[in-house]
């Protein structure tokens, strides 16, 4: 019978609900942590529209924030730091695992000017898929490159 009072669980019954909840908040927690630890990043040097280098980390124990500040170090250690010349990650994933295309073209624009273009690309599913992530890359940050420009695989590997 209830006569008006509120029950409470007894105090060691509510310090075992609040010990599983942080364990299992604890235990949500790492398993993100353990999924978002991997990926990698394409990170490159230019000067006025031209690329100059390109450098990439990829692997299952760098996280995508990691190989982006890993990529653009090693750049930034080789000396492109000079005035006028931009450091910045072009193209960078979240993946455990997966295939990994860099391409290189050489071409000259309608101005003339000969130029260096980069395009990097990630896919969890095929190499041609991350090849084809790679030109649209390309495309992205290269204005002037046309596909008749054509391109060559430098790099293409899984992590």
């Amino acid at each position: 019978m209830n006569d008006g009072k509120t029950l409470k669980p007894s105090g060691q019954r509510c310090k075992k609900t609040t010990l599983l909840s942080i364990f299992a908040v604890l235990a949500i927690g790492l398993s993100i942590t353990e999924m978002t630890m991997a990926g990698g990043s394409c990170a490159v040097a230019k000067r006025q529209g031209d690329s100059l280098a390109i450098e990439w980390v990829a692997s299952s124990r760098d996280s995508a924030a990691s190989a982006i500040q890993k990529a653009e170090q090693k750049l930034l250690d080789q000396g492109y730091r000079q005035r006028g010349q931009d450091v910045h990650a072009q193209a960078s994933s979240e993946l455990t695992h997966a295939y990994v295309a860099i391409l290189k073209t050489e071409y000259t624009t309608a101005r003339g000017k000969t130029r260096t273009s980069y395009g990097c690309g990630f896919s969890s599913r095929s190499a041609e898929e991350a090849e084809q992530a790679a030109v649209y890359d390309l495309r992205n940050y290269s204005w002037g490159w046309k596909a008749e420009y054509g391109y060559r695989v430098e790099e293409a590997f899984w992590y």
